[in-house]
């Protein structure tokens, strides 16, 4: 395993929503490629912006794929804390396995 070192402006990028309250991945990857050309460092997807506590694993794990296919992973890092230990595990160990430069966990809160 490779370490980075994360500095820099890393920005909390919303997931967008279409009218049927899906993920638009065209729209979240629009947004993403912005930051990125326009000076963030790095991406902190399903992070802090909040609504990844709405999303089912199957939909945070589904965007995460988006984001690994479309952008650089090396600068991205990607919330996986979930209130159970058993979700929070799974989606960290595919962040790693996507190639993701870091996972932002919740500490337990139960």
């Amino acid at each position: 395993m490779t370490q980075i070192r994360i500095s820099g402006v890393i920005a909390a990028v919303p997931t967008p929503f279409d009218d049927h309250g899906d993920i638009d991945d065209a729209a979240f990857i629009e947004h993403a490629r912005w930051c990125l050309n326009n000076g963030c460092d790095f991406l902190n997807v399903l992070g802090t912006t909040g609504e990844a506590n709405t999303l089912s694993a199957t939909q945070r794990s589904a965007l995460m794929m988006t984001a690994a296919r479309e952008l650089d992973g090396s600068r991205l890092m990607v919330g996986t804390g979930t209130p159970d230990l058993e979700t929070t595990v799974a989606l960290t160990r595919r962040a790693f396995d996507l190639g993701f430069a870091a996972a932002l966990v919740l500490p337990p809160y139960y």
